[in-house]
């Protein structure tokens, strides 16, 4: 502590630094559907008596760096990165209900797509195709994939290429330009996307949906005190209630949370066993990953990045 500092003044020096950002779905377009949303979380958590709130989201840097950091008071993340590679930084708090088509409450799905003008008509006579991704630590553009492709592989393999692209509109570009042939979106990207960019899904068509999962959570800090995560969890409840961020809820496709176990998360390991099961290790996983841990035995690695 520095000479002439009161232990009261240091503690509001550590709380200045609070940090929040909302990465998952921020495109571009909705940059102050955002901005807006954050404001009126930010309210509410003034409100119920929140110290050292942010007047405005974060976004310089990586997502990753931001979870790591001391006092993030929120983000979110994907449910595959807290339940392994981001499991010690960041802890799950509320679950978004989105309103895209393929959500279902708090569960969302993806969808796997070709160009309209591709010869496949099942995830069958996608053998030997060209796939994109986003990133090894994405459920909806990587797990959920595995999911479905496992119980077509031989020998391991089902794909003839995988192209890491590290974001689902990068991924949907790839397919668009012929780099790949084939990709799988989360259905609330593709909706936002629809309306806010209605060329980047012009031309694509649905091969299958995935089951659905739980959507990507709402996030504090790990180090968040019990107290300050149920303070949190209540200005999500309030500001999803409020009738004045109404019109900035339905840009985002948001309209409630669930408040769930973090365990809850869990649950996105049932798409990796039956790839666990025969053996297909064709897409990366996260680091902490079972899949990761057999597929270079002895050591982990580090996940797939944009």
């Amino acid at each position: 502590m520095q000479a002439g500092l009161s232990e009261s003044a240091h503690v509001r020096i550590v709380r200045a630094v609070r940090i929040a950002d909302l990465p998952w779905y921020d495109l571009p377009e909705l940059v102050d559907a955002t901005d807006s949303w954050w404001c009126g979380i930010a309210g509410h958590l003034r409100r119920l008596g929140v110290e050292a709130v942010p007047d405005a989201l974060l976004r310089e840097g990586s997502h990753v760096d931001r979870w790591r950091h001391p006092e993030l008071l929120l983000s979110q993340a994907c449910g595959y990165d807290v339940l392994y590679d981001a499991a010690d930084d960041i802890v799950p708090i509320a679950t978004p209900c989105y309103t895209a088509e393929g959500c279902e409450g708090p569960r969302y799905r993806s969808i796997v797509v070709v160009r309209s003008d591709h010869r496949a008509q099942t995830l069958a006579d996608l053998r030997g195709a060209r796939a994109a991704i986003n990133e090894a630590s994405s459920h909806s553009g990587t797990n959920a994939l595995r999911a479905v492709v496992a119980p077509l592989s031989r020998d391991g393999v089902f794909f003839g290429e995988v192209l890491v692209t590290g974001a689902h509109c990068d991924s949907l570009a790839a397919v668009h330009a012929g780099a790949v042939d084939v990709a799988c979106i989360d259905a609330v990207v593709l909706a936002l996307l629809r309306r806010a960019r209605p060329a980047a899904v012009r031309g694509l068509r649905p091969v299958l949906c995935t089951a659905t999962a739980l959507a990507p959570p709402y996030v504090v800090s790990a180090r968040a005190p019990a107290a300050l995560r149920q303070v949190v969890q209540q200005a999500l409840h309030d500001a999803a209630r409020d009738p004045r961020l109404g019109t900035v809820r339905r840009a985002l496709l948001l309209d409630a949370f669930a408040f769930l176990p973090p365990a809850s998360y869990a649950e996105l390991e049932a798409f990796e066993e039956e790839a666990l099961e025969v053996g297909y290790f064709e897409l990366p996983a996260p680091a902490r990953s079972p899949l990761s841990r057999l597929r270079w035995p002895g050591r982990e690695r580090r996940a797939c990045s944009g």
